[in-house]
């Protein structure tokens, strides 16, 4: 538990040795734990390139797109944490909170979007793929050495399409979840931070 969440709980103590802090305290306290939040962001990023990095060597395409836009956010990332470290006033740390969680909801949301379309556009042959996936793992199994399945020259049917597009919703889901819990947690606490912020400057 950090300083901030520790302020929080002594405020609901009926105590006399309460320790006082300072508006100054409270902003530094805030500020630090916005720059950790950062730097937590720019690694799952970067987790999440690496991933999409390696799908792509084994699906025999680079994902250059993704790369771009990860450079991109990363260079936006860098800049506010920068802002962060470097303000001295309430409102420019605001301003980057803001922007961060803008950021935030804007790369996750395009990268939900770019693995959707993906997989609509080249749905037939991810079907295909899927396919000889699919025999090619029946026949690991046999004594008798086969040549790995060419997915150009399979054809598949209305159930083929069915069942893959069902472990195309699973797993949409299970990323959505993912997420969910990491882009979404950093969001929730931009947004804790945020509002700290905002009743200490009303204050």
């Amino acid at each position: 538990m950090d300083e901030l969440e520790l302020l929080k709980k002594d405020w609901n103590k009926e105590s006399t040795d309460f320790k006082e802090y300072s508006e100054k305290d409270i902003y530094n306290m805030i500020k630090n734990k916005s720059v950790s939040i950062t730097k937590t962001l720019l690694l799952i990023g970067l987790i999440e390139v690496v991933l999409w990095s390696l799908y792509g060597y084994l699906d025999q395409e680079f994902p250059y797109i993704r790369i771009a836009m990860f450079l991109v956010f990363t260079g936006l990332i860098i800049f506010l944490f920068i802002r962060m470290k470097t303000g001295q006033d309430s409102i420019t740390l605001m301003k980057s909170i803001l922007n961060l969680r803008r950021l935030i909801l804007g790369y996750a949301g395009i990268s939900l979007i770019l693995l959707v379309t993906n997989n609509i556009l080249y749905f037939d042959h991810n079907v295909r793929d899927f396919m000889a996936g699919w025999n090619d793992g029946l026949n690991s199994n046999s004594s008798i050495r086969v040549l790995p399945t060419n997915p150009d020259a399979i054809v598949p049917v209305l159930g083929n399409y069915i069942i893959f597009g069902i472990v195309l919703l699973i797993t949409f889901y299970l990323l959505y979840r993912v997420y969910k819990r990491t882009y979404g947690r950093i969001l929730q606490d931009l947004r804790k931070n945020y509002k700290e912020l905002s009743y200490q400057d009303e204050k």
